[in-house]
C-alpha cells in the first residue's frame, strides 16, 4: 500500500497522530532553548546552572513517565489525550508567569513530561498499536507533526520573544494550544471506539489472552533480554547528544560565529530532511524490519559532529542540522516500531513507557553535562569527538547482536 492510499483510507486518526507530534513540541528541548538566553538573564543563572534545573525537571519527568506512561494500556485513549493536553497547559503558563527559578523548574517538569513525554508518548503508541502491516508508515506520518514544529516554530518564537518578550510568547502558546487541541482532537478521534473494538478482535481471544499474534513479552521480560540494552545503547545516543547540541545551541552558535537567524534557517534544512527520511524509511520498516534502520540512526549522528568538530564556516550549521535531521527522520519510525517487532503490541505501552522514560533521563543529563564542560572551558569540538567514538562503538555492537536477526512476528531467542 502506498502513502496516499494509506492516508486516504486512514487520515483521521493518523492526523491524531500527527497533531499529538506537533503539540508536543511545545515541551520539546529546542522550543525551549529559545528562550534559553532570556530565562538565563532574567534568572542570573549560568549556562550549566539552567542545565542543571533543566535536567531536575527533566529527571522528575522521566521518574514520573514510567509510571504514567504504562496507563495508556489501561484506559481510554481519549480520555487519557485529555488529561495529557490539560496538563500542557497548566505547563505553559506556570512557564510563562514563573516569579522564581523554583517555579520555573516545575514548569519545565510538566512541559517535559507532558510534551517531550506523554504526548510522543500517546501518538507513537497509538500508531504502533493499531496499524499492523503499514506501521511504519503511520508511525512515520504521525511523527512528522514534530518536524513542522521544528520548522516553523523556530522563526515564530524569535519573532514573539521581540514583539511580546518570552513570558509573552509563552502564554500565547498557551492559548494557541487550547484553541487548536478542543477543536481538532475530538473531530480526529472520531470512530476510535471502532478501532479499539478491531484491536481488541485481532488480538486477545475468548479467553482474554493474546492470540495468533506471536510472543507478546511483558516489561520485566523485556528487561532481562539483552538486546533490549543493545538497541536502547544506541537509540539513548541520540538523545544524549541531539538534547546536548539543541539546548545549547545558542550557545554554540556564539562561539562558532553564527548568528540566530542563521541558524533559523538552518531548521527548516533539518526539518525538511528529517520529513523525507522518515517517510522513506517508514515504508523500508515494513518491508525489511526495524532493526536493519538502528544503523541509519547512528551514520549521519556521526557525521552531524564531524561537521561541528571540524569547521566553523557559515555552511556548517546547515550541514549539522542537515545531518541530524537524517539521523532524527530515521530514528522517529524505528523506535516507534521497534520495540512492537521485537516484543509485540499488547504491552506496547508499558514497554514504551519505559523507553521513553530512559530517553527523559538521558535528556536531561546533557543539558548540565555539556554545560559544566562550556563553563569549564571544555570546547564543542572536544565534546563532539567523544560523543563520535562512543556512536561508533554503538554501531559495532549493534551490527554483531543482530547479525542473525530475520524480522517478522515477535519470537524469544
Amino acid at each position: 500500500m502506498n502513502y496516499l492510499r494509506f492516508l486516504r483510507d486512514n487520515w483521521r486518526f493518523v492526523g491524531f497522530g500527527f497533531v499529538m507530534s506537533l503539540s508536543s513540541s511545545f515541551g520539546q528541548t529546542f522550543y525551549i532553548a529559545l528562550s534559553g538566553a532570556d530565562i538565563r538573564a532574567e534568572f542570573g543563572l549560568t549556562h550549566g546552572g539552567f542545565g542543571s534545573w533543566f535536567a531536575v525537571a527533566t529527571i522528575g519527568s522521566a521518574a514520573t513517565l514510567i509510571w504514567l506512561g504504562r496507563i495508556i494500556d489501561r484506559v481510554d485513549l481519549r480520555w487519557y489525550t485529555l488529561a495529557v493536553c490539560s496538563g500542557m497547559v497548566v505547563a505553559m503558563l506556570v512557564i510563562a508567569s514563573a516569579p522564581t527559578v523554583v517555579f520555573l523548574a516545575v514548569g519545565l517538569y510538566l512541559a517535559r513530561l507532558n510534551g517531550q513525554g506523554l504526548m510522543v508518548h500517546i501518538s507513537t503508541t497509538s500508531m504502533g498499536r493499531y496499524f499492523d502491516a503499514d506501521r511504519g508508515k503511520a508511525i512515520s506520518v504521525a511523527a512528522m507533526g514534530q518536524s513542522w514544529g521544528e520548522a516553523i516554530l523556530p522563526a515564530v518564537v524569535v519573532i514573539g520573544i521581540v514583539q511580546l518578550g518570552w513570558r509573552g510568547t509563552w502564554f500565547a502558546a498557551a492559548a494557541t494550544i487550547i484553541v487548536a487541541l478542543s477543536l481538532l482532537v475530538p473531530w480526529l478521534m472520531r470512530g476510535y471506539g471502532e478501532r479499539h473494538r478491531a484491536y481488541l478482535e485481532r488480538t486477545m481471544g475468548p479467553s482474554g489472552h493474546s492470540q495468533g499474534i506471536g510472543a507478546q513479552w511483558t516489561r520485566a521480560e523485556v528487561l532481562r533480554d539483552h538486546r533490549f540494552y543493545v538497541v536502547a545503547g544506541a537509540l539513548l545516543s541520540m538523545s544524549f547528544i541531539g538534547t546536548g547540541l539543541f539546548f545549547h545551541q545558542v550557545h554554540i552558535a556564539d562561539v562558532k560565529g553564527w548568528s540566530l537567524e542563521l541558524l533559523a534557517s538552518a531548521f527548516i534544512v533539518f526539518a525538511v530532511l528529517k520529513v523525507v527520511t522518515s517517510l522513506v524509511v517508514g515504508s523500508l520498516i515494513d518491508r525489511f524490519g526495524s532493526v536493519r534502520m538502528v544503523l541509519g540512526i547512528l551514520a549521519p549522528l556521526g557525521a552531524t559532529l564531524v561537521t561541528i568538530a571540524v569547521s566553523d564556516a557559515a555552511i556548517i550549521p546547515f550541514l549539522y542540522l542537515g545531518f541530524l535531521g537524517i539521523s532524527v527522520g530515521f530514528l522517529m519510525p524505528t523506535q516507534g516500531s521497534l520495540w512492537a517487532e521485537l516484543y509485540g503490541v499488547v504491552h506496547l505501552g508499558s514497554i514504551r513507557a519505559m523507553m521513553a522514560s530512559l530517553i527523559a533521563l538521558t535528556s536531561a543529563l546533557s543539558p548540565p553535562v555539556f554545560g559544566w564542560l562550556f563553563d569549564a572551558g571544555v570546547t564543542i569540538e572536544t565534546i563532539s569527538w567523544f560523543c563520535i567514538a562512543y556512536v561508533v562503538a554503538s554501531g559495532v555492537v549493534v551490527v554483531w547482536t543482530f547479525r542473525d536477526h530475520a524480522p517478522g512476528v515477535p519470537h524469544r531467542p
